[in-house]
C-alpha cells in the first residue's frame, strides 16, 4: 500500500496518505513507521483479498490493529451503514490508532469503535510484551523479541464474544496478534456461530504459534469450526489448503466457510480492469494526481 509525503504532527507522530486517500498516523520512533514513511508496501495482497469482502454494510473486527491500516481501510467503506471494531492493546500504539480514526473525520462516528484491549479466550488483566522499536511485534508470550529494549504493560483483556453485543452477527475479521490466534478465536466462538457470512483473515506463523499450539492443532481447531483455510499468495491469489497439508513458515490466510466461491470472487476480482491496471500501477510508479482513483480498488 502505497503512500504520499507524510505530515509531521508533533515531534514523535507523522500522518502518511494511503493511495487510497486514507490517513495513517504512524509512530516515528518505530522501524513499522519508517516503512510506511519511506513508502514500502505492506501486505498489499492480503489487502486486496480483503477488500474483496468488504461491503458498506460489512460488520468488520481488526483484532491487532496497529497503527491502523485495516481500521483506516474500513472505515471508510463502512462509516455510513456497517460498523467496525479495532482493538490495540499497546496504549502507545493505540494513541497512533486513535490519531488514525481521527484524522478520517470518523472520531465520532458512531459505527467506528477503538478499544484499548487484549483479546484473547478469556477477561481480566494481561501482559503485553514488546520492543521498543518494533512494538507491532507484540506478544501475550513472554520470549525474547527484536527490536531493542524490552519492555512489558499490563493492560484490560476482553473477549469478543463478551465485547460485542450478544446478538450481533460479524461478517469480516482481520486478526494479527502474534500467535495467539488461537485463543482469540476460542473467545469468539459465540460470534462465529451466529455469523454465517463471517470471514477471517489471519496471520498464520508456525514460529509464534510454537508459544500457544501447534499449527497441526491449530488448523484441526479451524476447521472443526466449520471453516475452510485459504492460503493468501503473492500476485493477489488464494488458494485451499486440503486436509493434512501442513501449512509452515509465515503464512496469511482466509478462513471461510465457501472457498469455492470465495476463490473463484477473488479470480473475478484480479481480473477486473481496475485491479489490473492497479498491480500495474505498484509495478511502476507514477506521480499522476487521479492515480489515487484506482488505489481504492
Amino acid at each position: 500500500m502505497r503512500i504520499r509525503r507524510p505530515i509531521a504532527v508533533g515531534a514523535d507522530w507523522a500522518l502518511v496518505r494511503l493511495a487510497s486517500g486514507e490517513y495513517l498516523c504512524v509512530d516515528t520512533t518505530t522501524f513499522e513507521g519508517l516503512g510506511y514513511i519511506l513508502g514500502w508496501q505492506h501486505e498489499a495482497d492480503v489487502i486486496r483479498v480483503f477488500r474483496t469482502f468488504l461491503t458498506q454494510h460489512s460488520i468488520v473486527l481488526d483484532i491487532g490493529a496497529n497503527f491502523g491500516l485495516y481500521t483506516a481501510l474500513s472505515a471508510s467503506i463502512v462509516k455510513n451503514h456497517g460498523r467496525l471494531y479495532a482493538f490495540e492493546g499497546n496504549p502507545r500504539i493505540f494513541e497512533s490508532l486513535q490519531r488514525t480514526i481521527a484524522a478520517n473525520d470518523l472520531y465520532f462516528n458512531p459505527n467506528i469503535r477503538a478499544a484499548n484491549v487484549l483479546v484473547s479466550s478469556e477477561c481480566g488483566r494481561g501482559v503485553l510484551h514488546y520492543s521498543a522499536n518494533l512494538p507491532s511485534g507484540g506478544t501475550m508470550s513472554d520470549v525474547q523479541l527484536s527490536g531493542g529494549k524490552q519492555h512489558a504493560v499490563e493492560v484490560d483483556m476482553t473477549t469478543i464474544d463478551d465485547f460485542l453485543p450478544p446478538d450481533l452477527p460479524v461478517d469480516l475479521v482481520k486478526m494479527d496478534v502474534e500467535g495467539h490466534e488461537p485463543m482469540v478465536m476460542r473467545g469468539m466462538e459465540q460470534t462465529i456461530a451466529r455469523s454465517p457470512n463471517i470471514r477471517i483473515v489471519t496471520e498464520f506463523a508456525d514460529s509464534l504459534l510454537a508459544h500457544t499450539v501447534s499449527p497441526a492443532e491449530f488448523t484441526d481447531y479451524i476447521r472443526g469450526l466449520g471453516f475452510a483455510i485459504c492460503r493468501v499468495l503473492p500476485n493477489f491469489r488464494i488458494r485451499l489448503v486440503p486436509a493434512g497439508e501442513a501449512l509452515s513458515g509465515f503464512n496469511y490466510c482466509l478462513l471461510t466457510r465457501t472457498p469455492e466461491e470465495d476463490i473463484r470472487s477473488v479470480e473475478e476480482r484480479r481480473k477486473f480492469l481496475p485491479i489490473r491496471f492497479k498491480r500495474w500501477l505498484d509495478r511502476h510508479p507514477v506521480r499522476w494526481g487521479w492515480r489515487r482513483i484506482w488505489a481504492r480498488w
